[in-house]
């Protein structure tokens, strides 16, 4: 009975939060500021009500996901000058804010416990159903303590029992500190040996490289995964059009299929695509959060089915 009332719940909030984006999507280039901001207003008063019970009851310890962040600010362009970057906003907030409606308790970390810094693209209005939202995102993130103050990757790593499963959110800042960060390896080996579900979104499954691997891909942890990325267009795009300059470490799609893992990517740029395969969930760019978070809270859900969490 529980699992039903679980999966009920779980149907009737997916299917309020995506109508809801659906209807801003369609309808907002013909709506005044007002009337969008009262749309949305209204859309998150009645999304936190039908939130509002935890999938867990309060009798029961609240399962506790690790969101590993970049701290790093620039991204080294043409070897050359930096670029502004930080942690994408909108592909943190979306799965972090299903998590905590769903009664997973966050527990944020960075190299050196260092506060993040958001990537000013992020920002942008385009990534965005309506700047209420954005502005909700913000202000939901500042309000977890967690957020404000994350732990070091050295004392996640002594932690790592207490998690159920790991997201790592995209932006460039990633690039700069998490890729060449050894805590960062033995928190994905450490994952990935125990089979708790992991998360890497646009830019972060590129910090799979960084785990050892043979010829061919010979004793990779993840050879034969299907996985997803950003894509190699998608990047010229970012390279050309954003930043107008190469950082050192780019074609991730091809990086991942040298190590014996199987592509797959949505043939439209820009369009919302991710995979689940196992416990490993990944996605492709800033505008995945929907299908990303969805496969990703599944995942969780098949695993504590089979933990005695």
């Amino acid at each position: 009975m529980r699992a039903i009332t679980m999966q009920n719940q779980t149907w009737n909030q997916n299917q309020f939060i995506f109508f809801s984006n659906q209807f801003l999507k369609r309808f907002q280039p013909n709506l005044s500021k007002l009337f969008r901001g009262i749309v949305f207003s209204m859309a998150l008063i009645i999304s936190m009500v039908v939130n509002h019970s935890s999938i867990f009851p309060n009798s029961e310890p609240k399962p506790k996901v690790l969101i590993v962040m970049s701290a790093a600010n620039t991204l080294l362009l043409d070897e050359n000058h930096k670029h502004p970057t930080g942690v994408f906003l909108n592909e943190l907030y979306h799965p972090a804010i299903r998590l905590n409606q769903s009664g997973f308790d966050l527990e944020f970390a960075t190299p050196n416990g260092k506060k993040v810094t958001l990537d000013p693209e992020s920002l942008k209005d385009k990534y965005w159903n309506s700047k209420e939202e954005k502005e909700e995102a913000i202000r939901f993130l500042n309000s977890l303590n967690s957020f404000q103050k994350p732990i070091s990757l050295e004392l996640a790593i002594q932690k790592n029992q207490s998690y159920v499963g790991l997201l790592i959110p995209g932006g460039q800042g990633l690039m700069t500190d998490l890729l060449y960060d050894t805590n960062l390896t033995i928190l994905l080996s450490t994952f990935q040996k125990q089979e708790k579900t992991i998360g890497l979104v646009c830019h972060a499954p590129a910090l799979l490289i960084t785990l050892p691997s043979g010829p061919n891909g010979d004793g990779f942890l993840f050879h034969g995964y299907r996985v997803n990325s950003v894509t190699k267009i998608e990047e010229w795009f970012i390279e050309t059009f954003v930043m107008k300059g190469k950082p050192k470490v780019r074609k991730i799609s091809d990086l991942l299929k040298e190590r014996g893992m199987l592509y797959e990517s949505s043939i439209f740029p820009a369009s919302g695509y991710a995979i689940r395969d196992r416990n490993l969930v990944t996605s492709q760019n800033p505008f995945s959060g929907e299908e990303f978070t969805k496969l990703y809270l599944d995942a969780l859900k098949d695993s504590l089915k089979k933990s005695s969490f």
